[in-house]
């Protein structure tokens, strides 16, 4: 894998209905947190995966969001992401977040290169050792 930092990548979400905090659970027609996240994921892939090795995939691993603030129903949010760091299979991103009042996010997200057979491989024995009334 031969990635360096600078890799960058910027994308446009609109908040949808199933996107807002009321819809899982909080009080707030506004855009929650964890889809927040899945854009943030989704704009620090577009930097990179791209450019990995056949059978190659990221994960997300950390998260070092601050959710600033609050976001209406059918606004649009862009997303930037910058990679940082790059540690043998441990990516750094500096990302950050606004929609049309100004800045909504910033922090750092890490995610790992795995490979994806040995990945999927790894996930079905997790399966097989949770299966409820297993013996």
């Amino acid at each position: 894998m031969n990635i360096e930092p600078g890799l960058r990548a910027v994308a446009r979400h609109r908040v949808a209905g199933m996107d807002l905090a009321d819809r899982w659970g909080g009080e707030a027609a506004a855009l929650a947190s964890p889809i927040l996240i899945i854009f943030i994921e989704k704009t620090c892939m577009q930097a990179t995966d791209h450019l990995f090795e056949p059978g190659q995939m990221s994960v997300g691993y950390k998260f070092n969001i601050d959710h600033l603030a609050p976001t209406p129903p059918d606004w649009e949010v862009t997303v930037s992401s910058e990679l940082i760091e790059v540690s043998d299979r441990t990516l750094t991103y500096k990302v950050s977040a606004q929609d049309a009042a100004g800045s909504i996010a910033e922090g750092t997200h890490v995610r790992f290169v795995v490979h994806k057979d040995r990945f999927h491989e790894r996930m079905a024995r997790r399966a097989e050792a949770g299966v409820v009334g297993s013996a």
